[in-house]
């Protein structure tokens, strides 16, 4: 999608909204506009997760297995 086509429909849906008389689909807009604020990240979830990436491009990454293999050294109770 253009950012042309994205910016007409965007302005079409607005309309569209605007001349909304059916209560029930308002409602449904609303909750559809709050879970999707739900989805958003906070800016420390970000930045934690920028973070992660960088460290794994710079240390790389371990195996499952290795992982496994430390964990079950460290926690064998729990195995």
């Amino acid at each position: 999608m253009t950012v042309q086509q994205f910016q007409k429909d965007n302005r079409n849906i607005i309309d569209w909204i605007n001349e909304l008389q059916d209560y029930s689909l308002v409602e449904k807009i609303k909750t559809i506009m709050n879970k999707s604020q739900e989805n958003t990240l906070t800016s420390e979830q970000k930045d934690a997760i920028d973070e992660a990436l960088a460290d794994v491009e710079k240390n790389g990454t371990k195996s499952h297995e290795t992982v496994m293999a430390a964990t079950k050294a460290r926690y064998p109770h729990l195995f």
